[in-house]
């Protein structure tokens, strides 16, 4: 069983894509030394043979990074090989069972690999977007303060008075102290030590103080601080580290940003995509004949927004109105609306501040107009509460009269 199970893992690397080199005659000789097996004119290259042992997971790498490992998973790779070659002697591939499965991976590759490349690179955001996205929200990619300490608890303050002087005397050292002689459990064996945590956070041997965490935060390293007082008693504390809270670099978290930002645009585009694809093809949507649902007008499209829980799903009806009724009375509405759940409820403000941008743009005689001026002014306050649109306008113009 268990060999079966590591033939299966080598069989899933090699048919990953990029990464199979089925029987294919060989042209120019590769030496010996640049080898690592060959089957027939297969040819496993070392540098291949190293990329497939990398994609392993760690638990079984760890077996065969070995000399005796790394030729067992050479010949893995070989009995994979042959399973293949002996497969195809058999004709396995013309079965009806295995054709099906063949058609339908075929299938999902191409269209997978037909959305990657052609539709979902029109969702990616611009170099200009990633900036300003990343500008607008380094709190999410900023680490948190961290910091390391140790210390020792005690019920009553006298005993840390007392401990705190053998410390300041240079008698004793605090982790020897804290090992005889503190009344926390957790952190006792191990001198006290609380670990790295964040202000704020939870503290092994603490828990959760915003008093202690404070106090901490306050202390300088490598000095010895208290007896402080909080919630559960008393405590000496050393802080050995601090490391500063941190930007990451745009390049690190760029990808991540991209991901974030055409994830959000990625139905519309394809939607946008298809129906001028629909086009070229003779289709029939039987499902949306028969329940009716393939033309939702614009106010059932608000109306379907308005009642609905899902912010995603309130962005894709409130969207589908522009794209599909731009010219339509609530249109204007709907592409505030767009803005707004964008801002309030995502708390994406730079995509919030681009789609107000776009209602002043394309409506700018609305009367949404005014009211996406006021938001991209006010998009880092508190929103005034309101009803209705129709509040929050009479709301805004008392404002800026």
């Amino acid at each position: 069983m268990r060999r079966f199970l590591v033939l299966a893992v080598v069989s899933a690397l090699l048919i990953a894509p990029g990464c199979t080199k089925k029987a294919e005659k060989v042209e120019i000789s590769v030496p010996d030394d640049e080898l690592a097996a060959e089957v027939e004119d297969w040819q496993l290259t070392n540098e291949e043979f190293e990329a497939f042992l990398r994609r392993l997971p760690q638990a079984q790498r760890a077996r065969y990074e070995t000399p005796e490992g790394r030729v067992e998973f050479a010949q893995r790779i070989m009995q994979e090989e042959m399973a293949y070659l002996e497969a195809k002697k058999m004709k396995l591939e013309e079965r009806e069972d295995i054709a099906a499965q063949i058609e339908s991976a075929t299938r999902s590759i191409l269209v997978s690999q037909y959305l990657m490349d052609v539709v979902d690179v029109k969702a990616r955001p611009s170099d200009e977007e990633l900036h300003e996205y990343y500008d607008m929200h380094q709190d999410l990619y900023t680490s948190l303060e961290t910091i390391r300490a140790q210390h020792i608890f005690a019920l009553k303050k006298a005993k840390l008075d007392d401990l705190k002087q053998q410390i300041d005397a240079g008698t004793e050292k605090f982790t020897t102290l804290a090992q005889k002689f503190s009344e926390d459990p957790l952190t006792k064996r191990d001198g006290g030590d609380l670990g790295f945590f964040n202000p704020g956070g939870y503290i092994k041997g603490v828990g959760f103080s915003q008093t202690f965490s404070d106090a901490v935060s306050a202390m300088e390293p490598g000095k010895v601080y208290g007896p402080i007082k909080w919630d559960q008693g008393y405590s000496l504390v050393r802080v050995n580290e601090k490391r500063p809270a941190e930007l990451r670099p745009y390049e690190d978290v760029r990808e991540d940003i991209a991901s974030r930002l055409s994830a959000d645009k990625v139905e519309n585009v394809r939607t946008q995509h298809f129906d001028e694809v629909q086009k070229n093809y003779k289709t029939r949507n039987l499902m949306a004949e028969r329940y009716g649902k393939s033309q939702r007008g614009p106010q059932e499209l608000f109306d379907l927004a308005q009642n609905s829980s899902d912010p995603r799903q309130r962005l894709q009806a409130f969207q589908e109105i522009v794209d599909k009724y731009p010219q339509d009375a609530v249109a204007p509405q709907a592409l505030f609306m767009v803005g707004f759940v964008y801002a309030e409820e995502i708390k994406d403000y730079a995509m919030a501040d681009r789609t107000f941008s776009s209602v002043i743009e394309k409506y700018p005689e609305s009367e949404m107009a005014q009211t996406a001026k006021w938001m991209m002014d006010n998009l880092d306050k508190p929103l005034p509460k309101f009803d209705n649109l129709d509040d929050l306008n009479r709301q805004i113009e008392g404002k800026t009269r």
